[in-house]
């Protein structure tokens, strides 16, 4: 689920991971091509859930930035069509 946060943060968007492990996560850009997935806040114990792996974590967070990528091309190409 993406969330936005207009009173304190109108600037960002936040991913909110409702699957266990449950946290609240913020895309970060890199630079202008490259952004990666930053959890901001834990509601589950994230490293334990994934016994200290990191491999499977950063698996779980490269799969959040292809889904938000793919959600924002999807939001670009309606916002488009309703023009």
């Amino acid at each position: 689920m993406i969330a936005d946060d207009p009173v304190t943060d109108p600037d960002n968007e936040y991913i909110l991971h409702t699957q266990e492990p449950r946290f609240i996560a913020q895309r970060v850009d890199d630079d202008d091509e490259n952004a990666h997935i930053d959890i901001v806040e834990e509601i589950d114990d994230v490293a334990g859930f994934f016994q200290n792996d990191q491999v499977g974590l950063q698996a779980l967070l490269d799969e959040l930035g292809d889904w938000y990528a793919e959600y924002m091309d999807w939001l670009e190409e309606e916002e488009g069509e309703e023009e």
